[in-house]
């Protein structure tokens, strides 16, 4: 889990204040504005240009394993390079510093999360119209996702991992957890590995019942981001988690309740229920998802 705090870890010597190459860009590291595991982001701005600010995100990567996860990450915000919902990837190298390696990814500076909008709005919810805007940016992002061939599955989607841009519109960011390795898997070593997969990349509030319980024999797909796109949209409509304590049993069961207030459309509801069925099958893919938001309201904007 990332935390949007001042970065506290204490290395032999932090970046703040140094000046770094990567790639074709020079900036000068500010400070720390998150941090999580391994990695850490800081504010930077550009050496030459000093009104550009950037998101510098700094990976220490001690084994294969970790370099293999930096490279698809960075592979595949390459891939989506101009999408107007996805955080814009401007540079990035990896420096190999002898028993580490260490990555740096200069990224478009994005100053709030979807958590830091939430929490700052108390008890004040949004009307459906601000609901859709949000949601229809995110859908955007997963649809050029699953639109890949193959379809790249997101698997973190989750309200951390939208941030506001300058440009007014939400942007997906942090694509480690990413994955085309879509199966059923049901060889015991396969499973073990998965499960491990799961725990470490997967948010268990936003986590899809097939992945709660690979006995269920289902395959594992993109259509785990329609689950968790159920959760989010539950999230910014009633500002809590579908599955109060993360249950797996709750999961399994689709034991979510839906509040009496605040009162939205049915539209609405249908939306997130055909979003939370147990099984993936009964799910709309991204594009149908997309085309269930098409309130009257919406073809205006």
């Amino acid at each position: 889990m990332w935390k949007f705090k001042p970065f506290t870890h204490k290395e032999p010597a932090g970046l703040e204040g140094r000046s770094i190459d990567v790639g074709s860009v020079k900036i000068l590291v500010q400070k720390a504005i998150a941090e999580g595991g391994f990695s850490c982001v800081y504010l930077a701005r550009d050496a030459v240009h000093m009104s550009k600010q950037y998101a510098l995100k700094h990976i220490i990567c001690n084994d294969e394993e970790s370099l293999a996860l930096v490279k698809k990450e960075i592979s595949v915000m390459k891939s989506l390079v101009g999408h107007p919902n996805v955080v814009t990837l401007h540079a990035h190298t990896i420096f190999d510093m002898g028993r580490t390696k260490e990555a740096f990814l200069v990224m478009e500076f994005c100053e709030k999360s979807l958590v830091t909008v939430l929490e700052s709005r108390g008890a004040a919810y949004f009307d459906e119209k601000q609901i859709l805007l949000i949601f229809r940016d995110v859908c955007n992002a997963v649809f050029s996702m699953h639109c890949q061939s193959p379809p790249i599955a997101h698997r973190d989607l989750k309200a951390e991992n939208l941030l506001l841009g300058s440009d007014g519109l939400w942007k997906l960011c942090d694509f480690g957890s990413t994955t085309t390795n879509h199966k059923c898997f049901d060889k015991p070593e396969e499973m073990g590995i998965e499960e491990d997969n799961i725990r470490k990349y997967t948010t268990p509030a936003y986590r899809a019942p097939e992945m709660w319980d690979l006995f269920l024999r289902e395959v594992i797909n993109e259509k785990v981001d329609i689950w968790a796109l159920g959760c989010l949209l539950f999230r910014i409509c009633y500002f809590k988690s579908a599955f109060d304590g993360e249950s797996k049993l709750q999961v399994l069961n689709g034991n979510y309740r839906i509040p009496d207030s605040p009162k939205y459309s049915s539209s609405m509801i249908d939306l997130i229920r055909d979003m939370l069925q147990a099984r993936p099958d009964d799910r709309p893919d991204i594009t149908q998802a997309r085309a269930l938001l098409d309130w009257p309201f919406m073809s205006s904007i």
